[in-house]
Formats: C-alpha cells, sequence, structure tokens
C-alpha cells in the first residue's frame, strides 16, 4: 500500500506533466473519498487547485462519462462545477470551487461538521437546492445519449432495490422485520417513480458547497450521475437533516417543477429508513468493512 507522501508526490508529478505550475509545500491529501486520491495544492499565482486520481483503473470509463456530464450541466446551472483543466486516467485537475462543503466528515469518527444550521438550513439553499434538482430532472434523457453514464428504467430500479435486500438478508443478516417492509415497498406501485430521470446521484450536503451565508455556490462529485431513481435524489440531499427540512425540500421541489408523482413523499421516507441498507451493501462491494459495520449497527443486526 503507497503511503500518503508517495501519493501526493504521485499527483503532484502528473500535474507538473501536465504543466501546472503548482506550490509543492501546500500541498494537502485528502483521503476521504471512496473513488478518488484527491490532494488540495496552491498554484505559483495563489489558485487553489484539485488534484483527483482514481484508486482503481476500472474507473476509466466513469471519469470519461463525468467529463462529458461536466460539460453539460455546467453552461446550464446556476451553481457552480468543476472545470476540468487535466482529465486523464492519471491525473484530473480543475481550479477550486468557492465555497465549503455545507457539512464535511471527520474520517476517523465519522461525525460531521456543519457549516450551515442542520436542524434549520438557511430557506435559500433549500430553495437552491430543490431548484437545482428540478433542473437536472427535467433534462431531456436524450440529451445524455452520448455520455456514457449507466441509464435505468423503472423495473431495474425496483430489481437492484430486490437485490439489495437480498444481500442483506444473506450477508448481513438483517432481521425478518426489514425483509418484510421491503418487500411490501416493493408490491406497492404508487410508491415508486413511472418515470427515470437525469440524478446527480450523490448529492449530500458534503458535495454542496456553500458561502459564509448559506447560499449554495457549487456542486461537486459527479461521479455517480445516472439516468435513474428520482426518490432516490431526496435521501442524499435530505436524510442528514431532520424530517421538516424533508418537507420543505420536497415541497420546493414541486414548486420549481420537479417531475414529481402522488407517491413520491412516501418513497422518500421509505428511502431513507432503508439507508443504512444501502451504505452495507456499498460497504460490501467497495471493501469498506467500517461501513458495513455502520450499516449493521444501525440496522439492529446482534454483533459477533
Amino acid at each position: 500500500m503507497q503511503s500518503d507522501e508517495e501519493i501526493s508526490d504521485l499527483l503532484l508529478d502528473s500535474a507538473r506533466h501536465h504543466g501546472l505550475d503548482l506550490r509543492v509545500e501546500t500541498a494537502v491529501l485528502d483521503e476521504t473519498g471512496w473513488d478518488f486520491h484527491v490532494v488540495r495544492v496552491l498554484g505559483r499565482d495563489g489558485t487553489p487547485w484539485i488534484l483527483r486520481r482514481a484508486r482503481r483503473a476500472d474507473l476509466a470509463a466513469a471519469i470519461e462519462a463525468e467529463s462529458r456530464v461536466l460539460a453539460l450541466v455546467g453552461p446550464r446551472l446556476t451553481v457552480a462545477v468543476p472545470r476540468w483543466t487535466v482529465s486523464g486516467p492519471d491525473l484530473i485537475a480543475y481550479p477550486m470551487l468557492p465555497g465549503e462543503p455545507a457539512a464535511s466528515e471527520n474520517p476517523l469518527t465519522h461525525e460531521l461538521h456543519w457549516r450551515i444550521d442542520r436542524e434549520a438550513p438557511p430557506v435559500q439553499y433549500i430553495d437552491a437546492l430543490a431548484r437545482l434538482m428540478a433542473a437536472l430532472h427535467g433534462t431531456e434523457l436524450h440529451e445524455l445519449r452520448d455520455t456514457g453514464i449507466p441509464v435505468r428504467d423503472p423495473d431495474a430500479v425496483r430489481e437492484a432495490f430486490r437485490a439489495r435486500l437480498e444481500t442483506g438478508r444473506t450477508e448481513l443478516g438483517i432481521h425478518r422485520s426489514w425483509l418484510d417492509a421491503g418487500l411490501r415497498w416493493l408490491a406497492d406501485d404508487r410508491l415508486w417513480s413511472p418515470r427515470c430521470v437525469f440524478i446527480h446521484g450523490d448529492l449530500h450536503p458534503g458535495h454542496t458547497l456553500v458561502d459564509p451565508d448559506g447560499n449554495l455556490t457549487g456542486v461537486l462529485d459527479w461521479t455517480d450521475a445516472e439516468v435513474g431513481d428520482p426518490g432516490q435524489e431526496f435521501v442524499e440531499a435530505a436524510r442528514k437533516f431532520d424530517p421538516p427540512t424533508w418537507d420543505r425540500l420536497l415541497e420546493e421541489y414541486g414548486r420549481h417543477g420537479g417531475p414529481a408523482w402522488p407517491g413520491l413523499r412516501e418513497h422518500v421516507l421509505r428511502a431513507i429508513a432503508f439507508a443504512p441498507l444501502a451504505l452495507g451493501v456499498l460497504g460490501l462491494s467497495s471493501g469498506q468493512p467500517r461501513y458495513v459495520e455502520m450499516a449493521r449497527q444501525r440496522l439492529g443486526v446482534p454483533m459477533g
């Protein structure tokens, strides 16, 4: 396994090879991401830069798709998204976006450090988040044809949840009550979207940037963008907040023309309840045992 210093040197060497003039003494490694090594560093002219390198070779296609997605959404959104100066399998580099994450996770304790009020987030933040989601979800799907992002239909969305339930039963040891609740949800057609839409895919507070007044200034990490379940977008965007915020986000989403359906609210509530299952399955597939254990604790699975 490479040391932190080796990883930083590798990213900085790649950046120099691509012609970036950086102050290497300012480099700071950020290892909180699952898919990418990240270094934050200042350029000689004072510009702060983000350097990313994939942790695995199988992310090459995802990198190309993310690049195309950013080129599509960048000119259309009212908030900033990364503008990649360098894009390739060995390095992604772009000037850091303005603002700070609405919440940052401590990599040791997994606790969130909030830059906005979690219990009563700024009205303008929720409004801008809802407007962003409505704009993404309203994208004409033919415009995404050549991006290379995953595309699922409503049947595939439900089948993926069914497979997640089975993994929870066989590998996480979830209680029968979780399995029964999930099967009831699957069987209720009212609670599943009749259409799939373009989603960011991982719109949690750590990927949303805010200014000191709580205004949404940018959105990071479009790696998980896909055509998929619109309800899933709300899970990552809202579940770190309290239930009143969930309802505010849903209300603003509808006001901004988001493609809601009558069962959306109930779908979101169930998806938030089952979020620990998704975390556990992702932990299993990505080799992250700490997330598997966190999921088991939240699902009430006996330890040992």
